[in-house]
């Protein structure tokens, strides 16, 4: 990727909890290395900040302790460590006595949930993001706009709403269902009083750190236009809908792109044989590699479709057990469950694995290399989320020629068209989609896929090559994202705790 600079670059921390490079599966993962990335090559001084987790520490090749910070009102302490995802860009690392060290399957419970301690230990980690912003976390660095992202780094933004030199801020929101924490599990952060008195944080008597952000950032955005809309129009569509609704002149609605250095199937340096939309022809010899790899019971006619189960959409393994007992037993069609962890969550499908030998395949514990050869090995990618299905995942799997089966929301109206008789005829038909996160559309989806596939292979070749001729570049979504911090700069919002 060439360096693009630019005339008069920013100075931007940039706060999460996950990244794509270091293992994460999720699209907020995806989000913070593909963005920091971008703004990085674009010529911005762009430092990461993340929790200290252990498998973090020892993926990266060095790591040097920088600072330690005494956090106000508490009796702990922390340690800023820093490292390089690449040569332009550092990242900091925030390391807490006991919050970080565990396996990541202990921050959530066994409904995919937040676990209670989180509430404590990214309370914490949000508190050194926010000593950081106002440069007092003993590195001589103060960004000129701090952008947060998922509950995770939330409570940040609040905890500087009275600092006078505060930089400027932007919130992402990430998830449609924030967790909720008791006052007593938040007691040991130590916040000011006038936060806690001022009731930003409160919500059904419990603690938002989400909710004081909404209320506090300079500026919000969404992680589509289409959600944005379906935000303003809809009170449902978020549990802080109403609050959102009334930063409207603050609220973007940006896509989320996709790096293509990393999500393409002629360069990913994961999958066995590299293709395009002009030889897709050899996307089979990565199903045959992934058949003997996880030792699918696969037949040459079977379409394969892939789901990857993540602690958001706990919901779906039920849905998508229904959808195996309403298929005709004989349906040509392999599911493979590719979990990024083992859990209660997927019990139904473990059930119906029993049920249905060889019509399922079950595999937690899936590492990212191994999503990158499912995806370049799958006919259809399933996408049934209840909540918002991801356009992350809609997007990787276009790149790959592997046609998304999903529910239509406002957040992927922008990304695939449905492949209705008409769309197939005039070739911008890239997907198959239904309305509502119910058994009877979703198999009617599925049905239609299967109809398709077993036509001559042709047909289906022109409707996974006009996916892989869609574009989705990181860069026009850091292009926008750069204007939403000069707003943020231009325009900062006043808002007293007292």
């Amino acid at each position: 990727m060439n360096r693009v600079l630019t005339p008069n670059p920013y100075r931007i921390l940039f706060a999460s909890h996950a990244i794509q490079s270091l293992g994460g599966l999720s699209d907020l993962a995806a989000f913070t290395s593909a963005m920091t990335t971008a703004l990085s090559t674009m010529g911005h001084d762009v430092r990461l900040i993340l929790p200290a987790y252990s498998a973090l520490l020892s993926a990266l090749d060095s790591v040097t302790q920088i600072s330690t910070i005494k956090l106000p009102g508490t009796h702990r302490g922390a340690r800023l460590l820093q490292g390089h995802l690449s040569p332009g860009l550092p990242l900091y690392l925030v390391d807490i006595p006991g919050q970080f060290d565990q396996p990541e399957s202990q921050y959530i419970d066994e409904n995919g949930r937040p676990q209670p301690k989180n509430a404590l230990r990214f309370g914490l980690f949000s508190r050194v993001v926010a000593l950081m912003a106002i440069n007092q976390a003993g590195i001589n660095w103060q960004p000129e706009l701090l952008h947060c992202n998922g509950w995770e780094t939330a409570l940040a933004i609040p905890l500087l709403a009275n600092e006078w030199s505060r930089p400027a801020t932007v919130y992402t929101l990430h998830e449609s269902e924030q967790p909720q924490f008791r006052g007593d599990q938040i007691s040991a952060l130590a916040l000011p009083v006038e936060l806690l008195k001022s009731g930003i944080l409160e919500r059904q008597g419990r603690i938002s750190y989400e909710k004081g952000t909404l209320l506090t950032a300079d500026v919000l955005a969404l992680t589509s236009a289409g959600f944005r809309e379906e935000i303003l129009e809809d009170q449902t569509s978020h549990p802080l809908a109403h609050l959102i609704k009334k930063r409207r002149d603050q609220l973007y609605g940006i896509p989320s792109g996709l790096d293509y250095q990393y999500w393409s199937p002629t360069t990913d340096r994961h999958i066995e044989q590299h293709y395009d939309s002009t030889s897709f022809e050899l996307k089979k010899l990565n199903r045959q590699r992934l058949v003997s790899e996880l030792s699918l019971p696969l037949n040459d006619r079977d379409m394969l479709i892939a789901y990857l189960a993540t602690s958001s959409n706990t919901d779906n393994p039920a849905l998508l057990a229904s959808l195996l007992e309403s298929l005709v037993p004989d349906a040509p069609l392999h599911i493979l469950v590719a979990a990024a962890q083992a859990g209660p969550a997927l019990q139904p499908l473990l059930d119906s694995a029993a049920s249905h030998p060889g019509r399922i395949s079950i595999h937690p514990g899936i590492t990212e290399p191994q999503w990158h050869r499912i995806l370049a090995s799958s006919d259809c990618l399933l996408l049934p989320a209840t909540r918002h299905p991801s356009a992350h995942q809609a997007q990787c799997a276009l790149s790959y020629g592997t046609v998304p089966i999903a529910q239509t929301t406002a957040s992927l109206r922008n990304t695939l068209t449905d492949a209705t008789p008409a769309n197939l005829l005039h070739g911008n038909a890239t997907a198959f989609l239904y309305d509502d996160a119910t058994l009877e559309p979703l198999n009617e989806a599925v049905s239609r896929a299967m109809a398709c596939h077993a036509k001559p292979a042709i047909w289906w070749q022109k409707l996974a090559r006009q996916g892989m001729d869609q574009s989705f570049p990181i860069t026009e979504t850091a292009a926008q994202y750069l204007e939403c911090y000069q707003a943020a700069i231009d325009h900062p919002i006043t808002y007293s705790l007292s």
